[in-house]
């Protein structure tokens, strides 16, 4: 099954869902920062540290990842372990910018278990997470986890010479998985199933009722309820456009990681990306994951870039591990020529040193 065919089963078809509104209300007004991105180019995403963590380590991974052309390093590390990277990684010409897990954050199951999402079956992401063990997402409805948020954007924010926050994780769990998933985790998911269908805690429940009069619970088909998919996407778009405004406030650029295309996004995830308020979206074009090949790339790129309509830059996030050295110099052209500014590749630690010849090689020639 390719990607047509999945989407068509779904019954979405290969277009976006339905029109979204062309502003989605929160409290603050729109605000952009002074500072624009105009040092991203290319970028990479590294989880933790490299080496045993030292100084010394990092600048030899900056030093590498320049000479490879890369200009941007997201790091996921807090703000005490990012502060010190950043004039190292400068005095090697990269930009340090500093990558947030958003909805998805574990440990406070104790002190606030009412913060996670629950399942049309009633299960908490607390307890019973979806598919792994660490997929505990927050309600992006609850008042106190948007105010846990912000604070946390604050503080990276407030770190000096920080090029930029950066969102992954800001979505809720996958009503369906990628594809190419299913069978990793022993599944089939030709519907949205219960189990994996969120969030019906009292707090959604109860605005979704106030605005409709109707309890989500009691929708009969709740994947073809129109009103209730746009709540969800709603309620995550305006999370992002307060986290936004926050980070512009502080004269700091805001991105996010998110899924490929604008239909994928609201499909699996409730992500309407089109409708934030940032400074530039990273597209995860993992062609892999939806049994697509190199060359969907540019199509995944494409679709995002006109959806976008200029509105931001597009950079195409892209899968290392299913993709040789010369299919990653072919990804590199494919993003291009669909409109993308960068690439981001997932992730820092993966490539091979033929992986760096051929990126570097291949940038050199798109630029």
């Amino acid at each position: 099954m390719n990607r047509r065919e999945y989407l068509q089963a779904l019954g979405i078809g290969t277009v976006g869902l339905m029109s979204a509104p062309a502003w989605i209300g929160c409290r603050y007004p729109s605000n952009k920062p002074a500072k624009p991105m105009e040092a991203f180019r290319n970028g990479t995403w590294i989880g933790g540290h490299v080496g045993d963590g030292s100084i010394e380590d990092w600048k030899r991974k900056f030093k590498s990842l320049r000479v490879a052309n890369i200009d941007a390093v997201l790091l996921q590390l807090d703000a005490a372990q990012l502060a010190p990277l950043i004039p190292v990684a400068a005095d090697e010409g990269i930009e340090i910018h500093a990558w947030m897990a958003t909805m998805m954050q574990a440990g406070m199951e104790d002190e606030h278990h009412e913060w996670y999402v629950v399942n049309r079956n009633g299960d908490s992401a607390a307890d019973k997470p979806a598919y792994v063990d660490y997929y505990k997402f927050m309600c992006p409805s609850r008042k106190p986890v948007l105010e846990h948020l912000e604070k946390q954007v604050t503080d990276l924010a407030s770190i000096d010479g920080l090029g930029s926050v950066h969102l992954d994780y800001i979505r809720y769990p996958d009503v369906i998985l990628p594809i190419q998933l299913w069978e990793k985790y022993g599944i089939v998911q030709d519907k949205e199933y219960p189990e994996y269908d969120y969030c019906y805690c009292e707090v959604c429940r109860e605005q979704f009722r106030q605005e409709s009069g109707v309890d989500p619970l009691e929708i009969e088909d709740p994947a073809s309820h129109q009103p209730w998919l746009q709540y969800r996407y709603d309620t995550i778009t305006r999370v992002v456009n307060e986290l936004a405004y926050v980070a512009h406030e502080r004269d700091i650029p805001i991105t996010a990681a998110v899924f490929p295309t604008p239909d994928i996004a609201k499909t699996l995830v409730r992500q309407d990306w089109v409708n934030w308020d940032l400074d530039a979206v990273m597209p995860m074009i993992y062609h892999s994951f939806y049994n697509e090949p190199v060359e969907w790339i540019e199509q995944a790129t494409r679709e995002g870039v006109e959806a976008l309509g200029g509105k931001m830059p597009v950079y195409a996030g892209l899968f290392i591990p299913a993709l040789t050295p010369i299919e990653l110099a072919q990804a590199v052209q494919h993003s291009a020529a669909g409109g993308a500014r960068g690439v981001v590749l997932f992730e820092g630690k993966m490539p091979t040193d033929e992986h760096w010849s051929k990126f570097a090689a291949a940038v050199e020639r798109v630029d």
